[in-house]
């Protein structure tokens, strides 16, 4: 097996590899969009094992900034890892991660982590690999018995002039949190580069017409409300009211719940929370400096300081 990067190989092969195995795929035309703007993805974009001319797994390394119990620092990110169906339990896709260790290594980065699912084959490689879940992840949901909408608040679409209100918004909310908290100023807008649509699934939270917070939404795939943002408590109240009233099945769902505070501020606001449900971020040490056992501490997840919203999830 050999490790090529996405300049070493044919973008066509690359395309095919994540249409069979996640069923869609970036072409080179929004790869090389992303790599021009995007400063969380390495110059080598993506790692790709390769063998006999055949290219059979893929794992796209990335810079990010968290707040730990130490402060800020950068970890690696391991996204969009796959390997080809036909060649799955042969080990390409942990040796391809082992070789972006010793890369994330060669930057001086002293921990990687990735998001996935433990409903999925590839949590149990992660997990022989050493990777070990650092919060759960948790859902809310309640009857809606109000639907009339508070008095004085509103909610509209939001345009590409809000994405430094939502930053700011964003910031406020989560400056005495853990984890993923250092989401990069130009987060939106790499996202729409990503994705044309990406901001029709937010709305702005106004009071008297001034932005007071912001959240997201995804009612074709049953999520009332998602990564709900408003630093008042009472505009964090009003802007599940709004959601509610806009709930079609009478039931109010929300999803990606990780810090406590938000436990606390959806409970008292009548919302059963449940879980963990499958969803998780894993991490893993790369230095004798750092135990892995340690990193749920490190991150906040054992005092319910982690925060990961679905905006930073990679």
């Amino acid at each position: 097996m050999r490790v090529r990067t996405y300049d070493e190989i044919d973008p066509l092969a690359a395309f095919r590899l994540g249409v069979v195995s996640f069923g869609s795929a970036w072409d080179e035309a929004k790869v090389r969009r992303v790599r021009a703007h995007d400063r969380t993805y390495l110059e080598e974009f993506a790692l790709y094992a390769e063998e006999r001319g055949r290219v059979l797994a893929q794992v796209v390394p990335r810079r990010l900034a968290v707040r730990t119990t130490n402060g800020v620092e950068e970890v690696g990110g391991l996204a969009a890892v796959c390997s080809h169906p036909g060649v799955w339990g042969r080990g390409f896709a942990r040796r391809l991660i082992e070789a972006t260790h010793d890369r994330f290594r060669e930057l001086g980065l002293s921990v990687s982590a990735l998001t996935t699912s433990r409903n999925i084959r590839g949590y149990g490689v992660y997990a022989k690999l050493g990777y070990v879940d650092l919060a759960p992840f948790q859902q809310a949901i309640r009857q809606v018995t109000r639907r009339m909408a508070p008095k004085g608040y509103g909610l509209r679409a939001v345009r590409r002039s809000d994405m430094s209100t939502i930053h700011r918004l964003y910031r406020t909310q989560t400056r005495r949190m853990l984890g993923w908290t250092e989401r990069p100023e130009r987060a939106l807008e790499w996202g729409v580069i990503r994705t044309r649509d990406y901001l029709e699934k937010y709305r702005i939270v106004l009071r008297d017409g001034q932005a007071v917070g912001y959240l997201r939404t995804r009612p074709h795939d049953g999520i009332t409300m998602e990564e709900v943002v408003a630093p008042n408590p009472q505009d964090f109240r009003a802007a599940v009211a709004l959601m509610e009233a806009k709930a079609e099945t009478g039931i109010a769902t929300v999803n990606w719940i990780t810090a406590r505070s938000d436990v606390t501020r959806f409970r008292s606001l009548g919302y059963t929370v449940d879980g963990p449900f499958p969803d998780t971020t894993m991490a893993v040490s790369l230095v004798k400096e750092i135990r892995t056992t340690d990193l749920a501490r490190r991150f906040g997840g054992t005092t319910g300081k982690f925060v990961q919203y679905p905006t930073d999830d990679f």
